[in-house]
């Protein structure tokens, strides 16, 4: 690939390269960003000040910089997007605040969260439930949970020397890792003296290194613990104490076997987007790997679905209202992907991209006077668009 298409695709690779949300305020409560997706989407496009008023005035936070860390995390989930000055909702945000709208089953929502979740932060938050899941003690979490964060960095600077053949790809990506380690090491290195100098506002200054380090682990894993709580993998035993449930063994489980892997960390693999990017054949896609997850959260045994055209236009018409983009209507392909993954998962039910992107197309070629396919000029997913039927129109 051309170094002009890797960059395009930079963002996206440094994402996967490192599934950890870094070091900051307003990671608890995962609902929460599901709210501020819905305070943006009445908003519509709005500056950084403008969504953090509204944050402030209907969320109980502890003044503007963390309302302000509230806005970078539902960013780093991938709910929000920054065009020039403005924020704005990314296909998931659309999907999540579709979903909200009460016209999708119960936790629903919560289901597109853990796919979130798992996509942007998967490798802390799947090895901080293994690690709960194996019964180590909390004062041995923290670190145990660095040490496996800088292995999955290492699992993949193996993965992309052996399999990434063009040089200049191998070694920007190989570069990315790095800093990525490094970042990481000097966090949790006190011999480096970092943890005092990266949050000078937020801590304390009569806290020892050893005390920040401390703080540090507290700050990474007691919100996480809190997501993992409010997705139903994790219940409160005691003070200190949690037990991983049933449905959070599935989870694990899921994951397990679909990475084939006898390590005890978990590194999930790149998605489809990246594979191509990275010029290598798409055989541990992430994608389909993170929604087979998603769904055994709420089922036992996930199972693949197919769609009929009738079932699909239903639900393309019953969505739309909440997906269409704002003052335009169109609306993206891939965030009625998303809200309907997320639907099927809570049924334990897997959408596979592939059919649905085949049965959509087939859809629109075969109704075009409800569905009309837009030139694609939005990432890989491109637009539809619903019409009304003259004839229904005339008759209401």
């Amino acid at each position: 690939m051309s170094l002009l298409g890797l960059s395009e695709q930079r963002s996206l690779l440094r994402r996967e390269l490192s599934r950890r949300i870094g070091y900051t305020n307003g990671l608890h409560d995962l609902f929460r960003f599901g709210r501020v997706t819905s305070y943006l989407h009445q908003l519509g496009p709005a500056s950084h000040a403008g969504l953090r008023a509204v944050v402030l005035d209907r969320e109980e936070v502890r003044g503007q910089k963390y309302a302000d860390g509230v806005i970078e995390v539902a960013g780093a989930l991938g709910l929000t997007l920054k065009s020039g000055t403005r924020l704005t909702l990314s296909d998931r945000g659309y999907a999540l605040h579709a979903l909200q709208q009460g016209e999708s089953p119960p936790r629903a929502d919560a289901a597109l969260l853990l796919n979130a979740v798992l996509d942007s932060d998967g490798d802390a938050t799947l090895n901080l439930l293994d690690l709960i899941a194996d019964g180590t003690p909390s004062d041995s979490t923290g670190p145990l949970l660095m040490a496996r964060l800088l292995d999955a960095i290492h699992i993949r600077e193996q993965w992309i020397t052996l399999n990434v053949g063009n040089k200049l790809s191998r070694d920007l990506v190989l570069q990315d890792l790095y800093d990525a380690r490094e970042r990481l090491s000097q966090a949790v290195d006190l011999s480096r003296k970092k943890v005092a100098q990266r949050y000078p506002h937020s801590t304390p200054p009569k806290l020892n290194p050893e005390q920040r380090l401390a703080r540090f682990f507290d700050h990474t894993i007691q919100p996480r613990r809190g997501w993992l709580k409010d997705l139903g993998c994790l219940v409160q035993t005691g003070r200190g104490k949690y037990e991983v449930t049933e449905a959070g063994n599935r989870l694990l489980g899921t994951i397990r076997q679909s990475l084939r892997t006898s390590s005890s960390t978990i590194a999930l693999p790149f998605s489809g987007r990246s594979l191509e990017a990275l010029e290598v054949a798409a055989t541990d896609n992430s994608g389909e790997m993170l929604w087979r997850a998603t769904a055994s959260l709420f089922r036992p045994e996930p199972s693949p679905t197919s769609l009929s055209p009738e079932k699909l236009l239903d639900y393309v018409r019953t969505i739309y209202p909440h997906v269409k983009l704002h003052v335009f209507n169109e609306a993206t392909v891939e965030s009625i992907f998303i809200a309907l993954a997320a639907v099927m998962a809570v049924s334990g039910r897997e959408l596979d991209r592939g059919e649905f992107q085949d049965e959509l197309d087939r859809l629109c070629d075969q109704h075009p006077r409800y569905l009309h396919r837009l030139r694609q000029r939005h990432g890989n997913s491109g637009y539809i668009a619903l019409r009304v039927p003259h004839d229904k129109a005339a008759a209401s």
